[in-house]
């Protein structure tokens, strides 16, 4: 007769159960993180989901909380800001058609990333890594040194400058003038001081490390290295360097991590004899969100300012323009431009191109009016600055057909042509379109409007005009490269160039109606 189950094979069976269910709980945390995951790479976009959660950076669930663990507080409150609204949101969806409460937390845990192969992941049935790729060491992406001290046009407005500059690049430097700080308006010289220092050093001491680049390619390489795990390579990197050139150190301003990173930087190679040489558009002291201690390492060497060049100098360097474009001007051409082109007390090395550039198409297009000999002579030259005063005239005050271009005005056509809202622009949003149509915007102020980075900056309720400037060479950067538009919008398909053409056209077509 069959008895049912025994006492035995039913204690055997309520044994099992709690280790049965913790497997059951442990697989169905693991299909939902799985499931998480999807909706979360499909919200920011797969690219970008990698690029912040694939690199130091674990996900878990524990009952109903889904744990984001990092390494620091930097990456905490980096993922925080910039994603934790659109994740929140994504759960609180997901909450609701569950019928639970999903909540999402950060925590910081710096031993859960050990570099031991088997500590790269959260260990136990609480969570599940996302696959990461190997890490990499931070490459530093400098620039063609384009750029010699010899090249360099020497006069009153920046004789000290230039002295000091070729004292650290001979290694000839007691100690007096690094770190160099060289500060002045754009156009002046100080990225040609820059590159020349390390060609020049380069050249001297081809055995030790010249390192020469932007401040925006320090940020982009020490945010990098924070969201992979490679500080150690980064700092290797940098400070193991007898020379350190740094361009547009102003692009940190605001940026507190950054500076910090600088500031500590600095301080590690600088007992060890490293020569600093960095560049601003203004003096430490001037420049918008520098923390005291960064400023205080910035001045306690060299600072030198760049003037603009007296008549003198100007001529000498429209000679030495002409020489390198192999322009043949006659006797007093170069005078002439030097005179008239750039007779502001504002003018700059860029005044002068610009206008050696015109009198070049000038001669190129209309050859009969150059001399017997072929030569660039004063009727080129004089109908050349014609055309530009004349071009120059028409934008006076921001001016076109006698209207008045206004920033705001700008700001009003492009974001009704690129379909965002003003106060995205104005704010901090950080979608691909605001980022455009803020870049846009920079470059017709730039060219339908006489106003400077600064006034700008102002109008676009920017705190630095650093961002200002750098959207500006983003921008004409990708222009000059064809890039095509890619953020989601009717323009999609249009080279970046085409698009700021159509905009350029719709300012101008609105503003004279």
């Amino acid at each position: 007769m069959h008895k049912g189950p025994s006492n035995r094979s039913q204690g055997q069976l309520n044994e099992q159960t709690p280790q049965s269910h913790r497997a059951f709980r442990h697989a169905e945390s693991t299909g939902l993180l799985d499931h998480l995951q999807g909706l979360f790479s499909r919200e920011l976009g797969e690219d970008r989901f990698a690029r912040f959660f694939s690199n130091q950076t674990q996900l878990g669930v524990d009952d109903q909380r889904v744990r984001v663990t990092v390494p620091n507080r930097f990456t905490r409150d980096l993922l925080e800001r910039r994603f934790g609204c659109d994740l929140r949101r994504v759960l609180k969806e997901e909450s609701t058609r569950r019928g639970c409460d999903l909540e999402l937390s950060f925590k910081v845990d710096d031993a859960a990333f050990e570099s031991a192969p088997d500590r790269s992941a959260i260990q136990g049935p609480r969570a599940t890594p996302i696959e990461r790729p190997k890490r990499r060491s931070p490459r530093v992406r400098t620039v063609e040194l384009k750029h010699r001290l010899d090249d360099f046009i020497v006069g009153d407005a920046n004789r000290v400058a230039h002295a000091a500059a070729r004292r650290i690049a001979e290694g000839g430097d007691d100690g007096t003038c690094s770190p160099l700080f060289i500060h002045g308006a754009c156009g002046l010289g100080k990225t040609h001081l820059l590159q020349g220092v390390a060609s020049r050093y380069r050249q001297l001491f081809p055995d030790e490390r010249v390192l020469y680049l932007t401040a925006e390619v320090f940020t982009n390489e020490f945010v990098a290295a924070v969201q992979n795990g490679s500080m150690a390579s980064f700092r290797k990197l940098y400070r193991n360097v007898a020379l350190l050139c740094i361009d547009d150190i102003h692009f940190v301003a605001g940026k507190t991590a950054t500076q910090n990173e600088l500031l500590h930087t600095l301080d590690a190679i600088a007992p060890g004899n490293a020569r600093i040489v960095l560049a601003s558009d203004a003096h430490p002291r001037t420049i918008a969100r520098f923390n005291a201690a960064l400023v205080s390492r910035l001045i306690s060497g060299a600072v030198v300012r760049l003037d603009h060049p007296d008549v003198e100098m100007r001529t000498r360097i429209v000679e030495q323009m002409a020489k390198t474009r192999s322009l043949p001007l006659a006797p007093g051409g170069a005078s002439l431009i030097a005179q008239h082109a750039a007779n502001a007390d504002d003018a700059s090395v860029r005044d002068l191109e610009g206008a050696l550039t015109q009198v070049e198409a000038v001669w190129r297009l209309l050859p009969e009016l150059a001399g017997p000999d072929g030569r660039i002579g004063g009727v080129i030259v004089q109908h050349a600055l014609e055309m530009r005063k004349q071009g120059v005239s028409s934008f006076k005050n921001g001016q076109r057909g006698g209207k008045p271009i206004q920033v705001e005005s700008i700001l009003r056509i492009v974001c009704d042509e690129l379909e965002v809202e003003l106060s995205e622009v104005l704010g901090q949003g950080k979608h691909r379109k605001v980022v455009l149509a803020r870049s846009m915007a920079v470059y017709a102020a730039r060219e339908l409007t006489t106003k400077s980075y600064p006034e700008i900056a102002q109008a676009m309720a920017r705190t630095s005009h650093s961002t200002v400037v750098s959207a500006f060479k983003r921008l004409s950067g990708q222009i000059a490269e064809g890039k095509p538009v890619k953020v989601g919008g009717p323009h999609d398909g249009l080279t970046t160039g085409a698009l700021a053409d159509r905009l350029l056209d719709r300012v101008r077509r609105d503003v004279s109606r």
